[in-house]
């Protein structure tokens, strides 16, 4: 594009200006000379020739390129940013809620009767608060369950429990609306009340009436209460331990013993003998029946006694957390009426007795209490591995809630355990359940190439006789019926070759859950006297239960004997 320059272009106009003026002039001269129309007469001149103005030739203007204008570019539309507000935080209308642990709708308890006699008269075990401020449920065990109905506003809770424990080891889960919400341990409080607060589970819910389920895992523990309260952004879940691995077994000694007892010998030995009961099987020593001494092993040898048991609960004498330490002073005590025994040349089993912790866990048994059994177990073989061969060690005292698989993989797992140091120590093993005889022949033998084992069961047949003072016994039905007990038992002795023991066997003088409940003196003799005399004949081994208490023979505080004990020692003596 070519533009002129505009000054150029003014002085050319200006230029043809001039001459045209110049032309238009000339021309009123000439017409004024020749008479012009004009009515005016005008003074004569002379004509003046004009010569016509050239006009100068332009100079032609020199043509500045103009540089092209950028092309804009089309602007970019912003994106508009939405305005944002900050959202509300949601009002939480919960309200604050405590529930007391003893005001449950259902239950399911594994024990009859109230264990605590307070509050209520159900199968609860519910015992009244030291501080006299309300009730706590006590006695609490594996498989147990506490239900409750409970009304809340919309809302989120945080749901605490109070709790306590004496010994520890113990959990649980919380269900709410069937649905699991949190679960928790419980370990030693300092004792069975004093209560700690445990926040287990955070929940948010609608108004209406819910449905909370306390599920027992393990025991024992006691609960106060249960609280919902409205959620401030505080609650942590409960902090719960690291599942543990199977315990190694350590390298150990072998001990060999030179003049091993075989089974066979050791039964026919044995003949009728004493438990030492309620003593180290109780919580304490002293809590069920009077500390033993020593003259009451001597006593028991020179009435005639061939063997004594001597039950042992290790729950209290062993830490709850690995690796399960068995108290020094503890093991010396037990080692102590171990020896007294021993140093009157008796027969003694050595057992696991009202370990509950472990006999609690069903189908559901942890590792954490497997293996704390294995290293009660690994203890008490290296304390014991020197003693004498007629020291026999008995696995496990009527696992009540374990299964029999369980138990199977029990007896076989401890016997492992037993031979790693002992090959030839006696081993006593049995089923599950109250060890009635049935439950030993359908138990699978530990180690079927095992010489050194005894079978084992329980007899108190029939139970409402021999344990609740019911009925009458003496019939000569009863005695068919006791007797069949021993011809079952024999078979099985003899097609397994495994020799067999009755570790409890005895029939009470009162029922000590219903003291009216009276056993005649006559049916007791009756039965203990079919007893010895059935054991005898079938070849079988049998221990007279004495508790101290109500199915006692022997006065620990008299040192004198009753009328069941020339009964029971009979076929010992020459």
């Amino acid at each position: 594009m070519i533009t002129r320059n505009p000054l150029n272009v003014t002085s050319r106009l200006l230029k043809s200006c001039i001459l045209k003026t110049v032309i238009v002039l000339s021309t009123l001269l000439l017409l004024s000379a020749c008479g012009g129309s004009s009515s005016e007469s005008q003074p004569y001149t002379q004509p003046v020739t004009v010569e016509p103005l050239v006009p100068a030739p332009e100079a032609p203007v020199p043509e500045t390129p103009v540089p092209e204008a950028p092309v804009p570019e089309a602007p970019v539309p912003e994106t508009p940013v939405p305005e944002t507000t900050a959202p509300e935080t949601p009002v939480n209308n919960a309200t604050l809620l405590t529930i007391e642990a003893e005001d449950y709708v259902r239950f399911l308890d594994s024990t009859p009767g109230n264990e605590g006699n307070a509050f209520r008269s159900d199968d609860v075990d519910i015992e009244a608060l030291t501080d006299g401020s309300g009730y706590t449920i006590g006695w609490i065990e594996s498989g147990e369950w506490l239900e409750y109905d409970i009304t809340l506003t919309t809302g989120k809770y945080i749901i605490a429990t109070s709790v306590a424990s004496e010994s520890g080891g113990a959990s649980y889960s919380l269900l709410f609306n069937g649905q699991q919400e949190g679960i928790d341990s419980v370990g030693n409080t300092g004792g069975w009340q004093v209560f700690e607060p445990h926040n287990v589970a955070l929940i948010e819910v609608v108004e209406g009436t819910h449905t909370l389920r306390i599920d027992i895992t393990s025991g024992p523990f006691n609960i106060e209460s249960i609280t919902f309260t409205p959620d401030d952004g505080s609650f942590v879940p409960p902090l719960l331990p690291v599942a543990e691995l199977p315990l190694e077994l350590p390298d150990v000694e072998l001990v060999v013993d030179e003049n091993p007892i075989l089974p066979q010998t050791a039964v026919r030995e044995m003949g009728i003998g004493i438990n030492l009961g309620n003593t180290l099987d109780a919580p304490t020593e002293g809590a069920w029946a009077p500390v033993v001494e020593e003259k009451v092993i001597i006593d028991f040898k020179e009435a005639g006694f061939k063997h004594v048991r001597i039950p042992v609960t290790w729950d209290k004498r062993t830490t709850t957390t690995a690796p399960y330490t068995i108290d020094a002073q503890e093991m010396d005590r037990v080692e102590e009426v171990v020896d007294w025994a021993l140093d009157q040349d008796l027969y003694v089993i050595l057992n696991v007795h009202h370990d509950d912790w472990l006999k609690k866990g069903g189908n559901t048994l942890t590792q954490s209490n497997k293996n704390r059994f294995d290293s009660i177990w690994l203890q008490i073989v290296e304390r014991f591995k020197n003693k004498s061969a007629k020291l026999l060690f008995e696995i496990l005292n009527e696992p009540v809630d374990l299964t029999s698989a369980n138990v199977d993989r029990l007896n076989e797992r401890v016997l492992e355990i037993i031979r790693r140091v002992n090959p030839t120590r006696l081993v006593v093993f049995s089923g599950n359940g109250f060890t009635p005889l049935n439950a030993l022949l359908s138990a699978a033998i530990p180690d079927t190439d095992d010489d050194y084992l005894i079978g084992n069961f329980h007899a108190y047949d029939p139970w409402p006789f021999a344990g609740q003072c019911l009925r009458g016994w003496g019939t000569e039905s009863d005695k068919d019926e006791l007797e069949n007990i021993y011809k079952q038992a024999q078979a099985w002795s003899l097609e397994n070759n495994i020799p067999l023991t009755i570790n409890e066997f005895g029939a009470a003088k009162f029922d000590f859950t219903a003291p009216n409940n009276i056993c005649e003196l006559e049916d007791r003799l009756q039965y203990l006297e079919s007893h010895v005399e059935f054991a005898t004949d079938y070849g079988i081994s049998a221990t007279f239960w004495d508790d101290a208490g109500s199915f006692s023979t022997y006065d620990r505080a008299t040192g004198t004997w009753g009328p069941e004990k020339d009964i029971l020692v009979a076929p010992n003596l020459p």
